[in-house]
């Protein structure tokens, strides 16, 4: 018998916290999509900002190896180390996803 691993998911933590929910999700496209990226239900990122987005990526998902990933919908995420591995600014996500709580202040302890 002969095995393979294939790597196709990073763990790149986006949490200020270690208590949170996040639920499975399918998604799509054909590249790379990076923790801290807002999904929709249909496993894509809004087309406008983070308008109809229902959680954000826990962690790196290539659809192309194995689209499942997981989605946080109830947590603390810090919103800086967030924009700098996605790119994308979810400092309003929290009003969208009423369970998020998008912190820019984690270096501090306030």
């Amino acid at each position: 018998m002969k095995i393979k691993e294939t790597k196709s998911g990073k763990m790149f933590t986006i949490l200020a916290t270690n208590n949170y929910n996040a639920i499975p999700i399918t998604v799509g496209g054909t590249s790379l999509v990076k923790a801290g990226t807002p999904l929709t239900a249909s496993g894509t990122a809004p087309t406008s900002g983070v308008t109809g987005a229902i959680g954000v990526l826990l962690y790196d998902v290539d659809p192309t190896v194995n689209p499942n990933g997981a989605i946080v919908v109830q947590g603390v995420i810090d919103g800086v180390k967030a924009k700098a591995h996605s790119g994308i600014d979810i400092s309003t996500l929290g009003t969208v996803v009423s369970g998020l709580v998008i912190r820019t202040n984690t270096e501090t302890n306030v």
